[in-house]
């Protein structure tokens, strides 16, 4: 289990995150009473042996009281192999990114440090200001959790709103935890095998891998700019 004095002392966004990926029991303790669940062993996705720069992978969900929910991602890079350069030249070594499993209008953002040591929130120029606003339905939660939804004006350093909230749930455990697996059919396409053709677990954690680093790559193209 995660011990509270060090959660507690995580004071960046990317503290927080480490914690919760490092840790399979983040989770434990806070099953509702009477559910029956367990929240141990967390399940998500190790692609550190095959030495990539691609690290982890884990799913989770934000449940609103109007029964709402939203499933996100979060993906682990090595920030010494993942930079991004923003376009005021900025580099910003990336180690975090945070995007929706399949909701259209929630943004991705990408967490990392600049070349001296700042924590640096990106968001993709492209996508409109207005997803970064905490939606209506999560308003309960997130005044629960002290964020409060600024977004009047439009303006970039107002885009670090959603990204705060992020944070607030993570930190104070306020989800639930998911987990994704590509379908067989997935895995035959992304390794090249036949319809009949057999493939192994391990086989399928680097079809995730590989799909994941894909789509960060292409991501690493967009317009993404300093919240």
């Amino acid at each position: 289990m995660v011990d509270k004095l060090k959660l507690s002392e995580a004071g960046s966004f990317s503290e927080v995150l480490e914690l919760v990926m490092s840790d399979s029991d983040y989770l434990s303790g806070i099953e509702p009473d009477g559910s029956g669940w367990d929240m141990g062993n967390w399940p998500g996705f190790d692609f550190r042996e095959f030495q990539g720069w691609v690290e982890r992978e884990k799913f989770f969900e934000i449940a609103a009281i109007d029964g709402r929910h939203l499933p996100l991602r979060i993906i682990q890079t090595d920030p010494r192999q993942f930079e991004i350069t923003t376009p005021d030249t900025q580099p910003v070594n990336v180690k975090f990114t945070i995007s929706p499993v399949s909701a259209k209008e929630f943004p991705t953002i990408m967490i990392g440090k600049s070349i001296i040591g700042q924590e640096i929130i990106l968001r993709n120029q492209r996508e409109p200001l207005s997803w970064h606003q905490i939606p209506s339905y999560f308003q309960d939660l997130a005044k629960s959790l002290g964020v409060n939804n600024v977004n009047k004006v439009v303006s970039d350093t107002e885009g670090k709103t959603w990204a705060n909230f992020l944070c607030s749930v993570l930190k104070s455990r306020q989800f639930f935890p998911t987990h994704f697996v590509l379908t067989d059919a997935m895995v035959r396409d992304r390794l090249e095998l036949e319809e009949d053709e057999s493939f192994s677990d391990r086989d399928r954690l680097y079809a995730e891998m590989d799909i994941t680093q894909e789509e960060l790559i292409m991501l690493a193209y967009s317009d993404f700019i300093i919240s």
